[in-house]
């Protein structure tokens, strides 16, 4: 399973990275790579960060998950 987190630009966006990593580890999983170049972020259709892409499906755009809601996104496609 490979997760993605999209931005870096403020505070939401690094706060959502930091509980991917948490999710992820929790899940036993690989930890997430976060993406903040603005062209990489567009090839996946997002507008708004954070984002959240597990195994190339954006799950989750404009607003920042809990390491529980994360966790439950990673559970539904394991």
């Amino acid at each position: 399973m490979k997760i993605i987190t999209l931005g870096n630009c403020c505070k939401k966006s690094i706060q959502n990275h930091k509980n991917a990593v948490i999710a992820a580890k929790n899940c036993g999983v690989e930890e997430p790579v976060n993406v903040s170049d603005i062209n990489e972020i567009l090839k996946y259709g997002v507008m708004m960060t954070p984002a959240l892409v597990i195994d190339g499906t954006v799950v989750s755009t404009g607003r920042m998950l809990s390491v529980e809601q994360i966790e439950n996104l990673i559970r539904e496609r394991s």
